[in-house]
């Protein structure tokens, strides 16, 4: 269904006010700004060969204040260390002295470091301390050397100030920046054990944030609730009004600068820069509205129910429907492309129907894949698109690029898909989850999520949308 004129039906631009189910949001994250706010382990290799016992006694507290920056590796003098990653040896210090006694440290590409502390310093069988170079560190292991993950690149045992313990591998990793990061995780890992929440390292590709991908975002409620994050400024809810019809989505401006909220029955509430161009709020629909889409100027837009039936305002251009199709699913998302001349209504069963210059390029059906999808966003060039699943699985089609998934994580237990939605780039993507979490893929930045703050919303979190200018040609 098509509408060329807006009815006389106008829900006005709200005043910006944050009430009990909105919040402005100014997430604590870690520096840099648009780190993932997860990278609480290493993808390594086990450094003992053989038996070893350890536990997460990182941060327990040592003599003269210190604290244990690492975890300790019992074990048996003479088992061989291994590279945990391929890297370059900074450090292959012989010096049984002191705390640490002889160590060696292992810097991977990336910059982060890998040590090694209380290495060997007895011959084979005895406790003489007599520091035999031999059995420290095997021939050609020094300074300036390149190893390969798994190279033998020293000996278990007791100097510095383990002489007086059990002998042990005193394990560290550090950031590029010198902060210790707990090694538990990690080496859990390696041994293919679970740890916390994470039953494996994970399968997706390397992500690596960009800050232009996206300068913020928001997430929304079904009440209407608008949590903003990083850039993406508060410019009103429906938190505190009484709804006639519940919220069931948002767009935002083109220029980020603004968002629209979407109801079931087609009222549509402004914010910010978006200008109201019409609703379906005085209509009788067939079915309810599921989605909207701006057009690239944002000054107009598409609504569309879950029959497929689509509704036109401002300068978007009716260009067809599936109103008049029997479908064998219902639709549940609209994914307008770049130039404004087309658009794609994806139903829960991943079949795709395109309409004006939106090209077709597979759907979850033809790849013989039984499926429940949510969520679906076009490629910047139009060519391609993504679908989420209900489990957080991710689809790609044309030159849409996989990134990654919920179900790649490695997490034990990992949020339900509810939003996808591209970065600026198209090299990358945030997923909502249900649980408040919000996955990121690709080069999609991390600027904060209701899980990380703490924040349980008074309605179930059902959308986001996010600031994602184009950068400059």
């Amino acid at each position: 269904m098509h509408i060329r004129r807006p009815p006389l039906f106008r829900v006005l631009a709200l005043v910006a006010s944050v009430v009990a189910s909105t919040a402005i949001l100014s997430a604590a994250v870690p520096s840099p700004a648009w780190a993932d706010p997860t990278p609480d382990f290493r993808r390594i290799q086990f450094p003992v060969a053989g038996a070893t016992t350890f536990s997460d006694d990182f941060g327990d507290p040592r003599g003269d204040g210190r604290s244990h920056e690492g975890n300790d590796l019992m074990g048996q003098k003479m088992q061989h260390l291994l590279a945990t990653v391929d890297g370059t040896i900074k450090l292959a210090r012989i010096d049984s002295a002191g705390l640490a006694g002889n160590m060696l440290t292992l810097v991977d590409d990336e910059g982060w470091r890998y040590n090694y502390i209380h290495l060997n310093n007895d011959s084979p069988g005895t406790d003489d301390n007599l520091n035999p170079p031999e059995f420290v560190f095997p021939a050609g292991i020094r300074a300036g050397v390149r190893v390969k993950a798994g190279q033998h690149l020293s000996f278990l045992g007791d100097s510095g100030n383990a002489e007086d313990t059990a002998p042990h591998l005193h394990f560290e990793i550090r950031r590029p920046d010198g902060t210790a990061l707990n090694p538990w995780t990690s080496l859990r890992l390696a041994q293919g054990l679970p740890a916390g929440t994470r039953c494996g390292y994970g399968i997706n590709p390397p992500a690596k944030a960009v800050p232009a991908a996206g300068a913020g975002y928001w997430v929304l409620a079904a009440d209407g609730g608008v949590f903003s994050f990083g850039a993406a400024r508060f410019h009103g809810s429906t938190g505190a009004i009484k709804l006639n019809k519940p919220i069931v989505g948002m767009a935002a401006t083109p220029a980020g600068d603004g968002y629209w909220l979407v109801a079931t029955d087609g009222g549509v509430f402004a914010f910010g820069a978006a200008s109201f161009h019409g609703s379906t709020g005085a209509i009788k629909l067939n079915k309810p509205i599921v989605a909207m889409a701006p057009t690239p100027s944002g000054k107009g837009y598409w609504l569309v129910a879950s029959d497929g039936g689509v509704f036109a305002f401002g300068d978007a251009t009716f260009l067809g429907s599936t109103g008049a199709i029997s479908l064998n699913k219902p639709i549940v998302a609209m994914s307008a492309t770049p130039a404004g001349a087309g658009y794609r209504l994806i139903a829960t069963d991943g079949g795709v129907f395109a309409f004006g210059d939106a090209l077709f390029a597979g759907s979850t059906p033809g790849l013989g894949i039984t499926t429940t999808i949510v969520s679906a966003a076009t490629t910047p060039t139009g060519a391609g698109y993504w679908m989420l699943a209900a489990d957080g699985g991710v689809f790609n089609f044309g030159d849409a690029t996989f990134k990654g998934s919920a179900p790649g994580t490695g997490l034990c237990r990992w949020p339900a898909g509810i939003r996808l939605v591209a970065t600026a780039t198209g090299a990358g993507y945030w997923v909502q989850g249900g649980d408040g979490q919000i996955l990121t893929f690709g080069d999609a930045p991390w600027h904060g999520s209701l899980a990380a703050a703490g924040i349980k919303p008074n309605s179930v979190i059902i959308d986001m949308a996010a600031v994602t200018r184009r950068p400059a040609a």
